[in-house]
């Protein structure tokens, strides 16, 4: 004989099920959650966040580390730039323990990273160049893979090309990823201290330093879809994309501003707070496919019990 009533049953497998899925989310591992990772140039480390929320994870994910100046993420792991020591060292994504002090040693002043592949690419202000370099060993693939370049603050590959923000330029270039060869050498131009990039589909995002703002642009094309999409922002820096947040860190207000990708709207000017000269800022994304399987399955199983069949995110640059 049960002692539940049928009629509370459903209920009851609802509850075990949010418990169940609350108790998997508090146990998996780091690289399992979406991570908001934040270069925090002036207090020597690198944060980690909630990107939902803003919330601080561990504000001393990777700490001591001297002048994070750039940062990038892939494959689990987290790759920091120390412009003023001229290295690039590797860490853990998931817990912020150093797996290679000495990835790249003494490659000059980095101020931009970025993976695709195999393939890690470094932007230098001295000498100003774009290297490649194996992103499993450090090994050198090309010191001076591009040549040519104005401080390219930053980097995004793009298909076969690698677009490059050379600030003190006013433009973004465009090369061969592969090749290192000019595609066009003025893909964007007129622009005030251009600093980073973000690709989202056929979007372009451009972080404009010297004009508080952020542009979009077709990414194919160059062409201006709202060359001051995002505006009246202090000496921004950094942009990190995941779906439809965008998140826009500020040297001057020393904050990480959150904003709605595909319409440019404020949604938390303080996201994140604490910090001191935010350069370098960059996502891990959501789950992995097999936790997102396994959350995603349980949740469709407690929602089926629970209807029944019949139911229906001003400083001196470097």
């Amino acid at each position: 004989m049960s002692l539940l009533p049928t009629t509370h049953r459903p209920a009851l497998a609802g509850l075990f099920t949010a418990l169940l899925l609350s108790t998997l989310s508090a146990i998996l591992p780091l690289t399992a959650r979406a991570q908001l990772f934040v270069g925090d140039f002036g207090n020597e480390r690198v944060g980690s966040y909630d990107p939902a929320t803003g919330a601080t994870l561990n504000a001393s994910f990777v700490s001591p580390i001297t002048d994070p100046y750039a940062l990038t993420v892939a494959g689990g792991v987290l790759y920091v730039a120390s412009t003023d020591t001229g290295t690039v060292q590797t860490f853990d994504a998931a817990t912020g323990a150093l797996l290679n002090g000495d990835f790249l040693p003494g490659v000059g002043a980095v101020i931009s990273l970025a993976v695709s592949g195999n393939d890690l690419y470094v932007g230098q202000s001295g000498p100003a160049r774009v290297g490649k370099y194996h992103a499993q060993t450090g090994a050198v693939v090309n010191a001076a893979h591009i040549t040519g370049v104005t401080t390219p603050y930053g980097l995004e590959v793009v298909g076969g090309d690698i677009l490059v923000a050379e600030g003190n330029a006013g433009r973004v270039s465009r090369y061969s990823a592969g090749t290192g060869t000019v595609v066009n050498a003025n893909f964007i131009t007129g622009l005030n201290l251009p600093t980073d990039l973000e690709v989202v589909g056929d979007d372009l995002y451009v972080a404009i330093f010297g004009g508080g703002s952020v542009g979009r642009y077709n990414a194919s094309t160059g062409s201006a879809v709202n060359a001051a999409f995002i505006a009246g922002i202090t000496l921004p820096y950094g942009l990190a994309v995941l779906g439809d947040d965008l998140y826009v860190s500020s040297i001057g207000t020393d904050t990480v501003a959150h904003y709605q990708t595909s319409t440019g709207n404020l949604l938390d000017a303080n996201f994140i707070t604490g910090v001191n000269d935010p350069y370098a800022i960059d996502i891990v994304p959501e789950p992995g496919s097999a936790a997102l399987a396994l959350l995603g399955g349980l949740a469709l199983l407690g929602r089926r019990r629970r209807v029944g069949p019949a139911g229906p995110a001003a400083r001196t640059l470097r």
